[in-house]
């Protein structure tokens, strides 16, 4: 009788070798689960990315609207005078003897994270408006309500621009100045 010489003979007289087989099969599958896995992840990121986009975009234009309303309570307060800067806004002293607050707080830019903002400013290099430093594009380009509608269209955020506008116009849906009020009832 002759004995088994080689490894491989061994392991098929004991019946190994059909379970070391299998085992690249199975390390296949494990691959390819990975790799489907990896894809619904990444598009999965990619959907978090717009949702977290376009809220930092509904956080800019609300942020955009307090700055404008105060700019323009400013400007009624102080006799047609626009601010000189934006901390101007949170305490005025130079009105009289009281301090008036136009604005709870200097907000962040939501799209750059950052407290510095672009100014707007008139021929006296007052401040008569506020953008964003963002150079990324929008998602939203066009829907904005009237006092917003020189969004439309815009091909970066820093093309936003909140300018408090002087010439008196109602327009329809509240909007005075640029600014969101509401309409008085009527009986």
């Amino acid at each position: 009788m002759e004995r088994p010489t080689q490894i491989g003979d061994i392991m098929r007289s004991a019946g190994l070798v059909d379970i070391h087989k299998n085992q690249g099969f199975t390390y296949i599958g494990v691959l390819i689960i990975m790799a489907v896995m990896m894809m619904v992840l990444g598009a999965a990121s990619q959907v978090w990315h717009t949702v977290m986009q376009r809220e930092k975009e509904q956080e800019l234009l609300f942020i955009g609207h307090q700055f404008r309303a105060a700019i323009g309570n400013y400007f009624r307060q102080s006799g047609g005078r626009f601010p000189s800067s934006l901390e101007v806004l949170l305490e005025s002293s130079d009105l009289g003897a009281n301090k008036i607050r136009f604005i709870r707080k200097l907000y962040i830019d939501p799209m750059t994270g950052d407290s510095k903002w672009g100014l707007v400013t008139g021929i006296d290099e007052k401040i008569i408006g506020v953008y964003s430093l963002s150079d990324e594009k929008p998602y939203k380009i066009t829907g904005f309500i009237d006092a917003d509608a020189d969004l439309e269209n815009a091909e970066k955020y820093s093309d936003w621009k909140f300018i408090y506008k002087t010439n008196v116009r109602r327009q329809a849906g509240g909007v005075v100045n640029g600014i969101l009020r509401p309409l008085p009832r009527s009986r």
